[in-house]
């Protein structure tokens, strides 16, 4: 059941940050960066992410294996450029209807924010005096937090409006609060403090509950600080 759900996993999530306060082999960072949202049925939008991060060494199993997870504000957000209405134009007549209503455009705009929780697995080697490198690769989890929809009507003569159409697309019925789907990075680790990497998210989920199907596919780009 749904109950079930949830704890299995609240224990996933914590499972990880549980297992590093036990290890020797653990550090912990900080870490923020740009998102290129391409949703599957909408244009791109930018945002951000910024949180913590941490790295359990698993050097029982291989050498220069880890773990790396995460706990951070994300956004994902998505346009869709709508459509231009000819007010003036009577499909059935095939030519202006007399109306004086002038024509318009319409963009709608909706930015969510989530709580992003990365649980990949790790392979780190050296590339040269105080440089390595790195890939990892697994699940992420979203959980919704709060995000606005808007839409802005743009007439032909006149002054662009803006309305609110969902003042949190989570609780308005628009998006879906969890999803989860698959990631990769790879970078580079300078003296072993300051990461910088790229990588790539696919959303596994639809996020809408109405309207079109969905997937957030996301471009990151990262910096980090571990202490």
């Amino acid at each position: 059941n749904s109950i079930m759900k949830k704890i299995l996993l609240t224990l996933l999530f914590i499972l990880p940050f549980y297992m590093a306060a036990k290890a020797q082999d653990f550090r912990v960072g900080v870490t923020g960066g740009y998102n290129l949202s391409s949703p599957s049925a909408y244009q791109s939008q930018s945002g951000f992410h910024a949180g913590v991060k941490g790295e359990l060494g698993l050097p029982q199993v291989a050498k220069g294996l880890y773990l790396d997870f995460g706990l951070m504000l994300s956004s994902h957000g998505w346009e869709n450029p709508g459509y231009y209405y000819n007010a003036n134009y009577n499909p059935s007549a095939g030519n202006g209807s007399g109306n004086s209503s002038p024509n318009y455009s319409s963009n709608s705009k909706s930015t969510p924010y989530y709580l992003n929780i990365p649980v990949h697995i790790g392979y780190k080697f050296s590339a040269g005096r105080n440089v390595s490198l790195f890939v990892n690769a697994g699940p992420y989890f979203n959980i919704g937090l709060f995000g606005k929809a808007k839409e802005t009507i743009t007439p032909d003569k006149g002054t662009a409006t803006t309305k609110e159409t969902a003042g949190n697309v989570f609780s308005n019925k628009m998006l879906k609060r969890f999803h989860w789907g698959l990631g990769f990075r790879a970078g580079t680790e300078i003296a072993r403090r300051v990461q910088l990497s790229i990588g790539y998210d696919w959303g596994m989920k639809n996020v809408n509950k109405t309207g079109v199907d969905n997937k957030n596919r996301t471009f990151v780009a990262s910096c980090a600080y571990m202490f």
